[in-house]
């Protein structure tokens, strides 16, 4: 009979994969610290949705390295929305049932794969928005910013058909586990003290998983 355990992040991680997204998110910084003596006065900062600039800012280090230290947020933060379910699962492991536990890692492992697959989108699409102000700012470079586009694009479609994938993937659990544990598993009343701005639910000592 399967036994409850308590899962730590290294459960959920892969070294190589890792390395990748520290590699992606890292050398933008390095590229862009290469070529600023060689940027113009004014840089690209925003862009229309045919890949063309729609606005230009005077250039500075925020300028510049703004989309990179974005990335760094972001990834950050899913970091974060990753392994944060794994952490309360220690305090849900006590109280759940067998069942239970085996919906838990199942909803674990979708959640961090759902923030994985977020994360390399999110590497890919802005290490090459990051080096796309290179490609738009000096002339010899700019036969690469619409393949550069056409990548961010790609990048963020596919991490929006990601999202969909592991959400949908999510809700069946969801569903199997309200048929299979409907007697051993009541839905409790969630506590209005642990929403925060009106849709975010984190209660560290709730056993509930979704």
């Amino acid at each position: 009979m399967p036994s409850r355990r308590f899962y730590t992040w290294r459960d959920f991680t892969n070294p190589r994969f890792e390395i990748f997204i520290v590699i992606l998110t890292i050398l933008p910084f390095l590229v862009l610290a290469y070529f600023y003596p060689a940027l113009p006065d004014h840089v690209p900062l925003f862009l229309k949705l045919n890949s063309e600039v729609a606005v230009w800012a005077q250039k500075s280090m925020l300028a510049v390295f703004r989309v990179p230290l974005m990335a760094v947020i972001t990834q950050i933060i899913c970091l974060l929305m990753k392994y944060g379910p794994v952490q309360s699962s220690a305090a849900a492991s006590a109280e759940i049932t067998i069942d239970q536990a085996r919906f838990h890692e199942r909803s674990l492992r979708l959640n961090a794969g759902l923030w994985d697959w977020f994360r390399w989108a999110v590497a890919f699409k802005m290490s090459a928005e990051s080096v796309d102000t290179v490609f738009l700012s000096l002339e010899r470079f700019k036969f690469l910013s619409r393949p550069t586009f056409v990548v961010t694009a790609i990048a963020a479609v596919t991490g929006v058909a990601g999202a969909l994938f592991y959400g949908y993937r999510l809700l069946v659990i969801k569903n199997e586990m309200k048929k299979q544990l409907r007697d051993e598993y009541p839905q409790n009343a969630v506590d209005a003290r642990r929403v925060y701005g009106g849709c975010l639910y984190f209660n560290p000592s709730d056993p509930a998983f979704l």
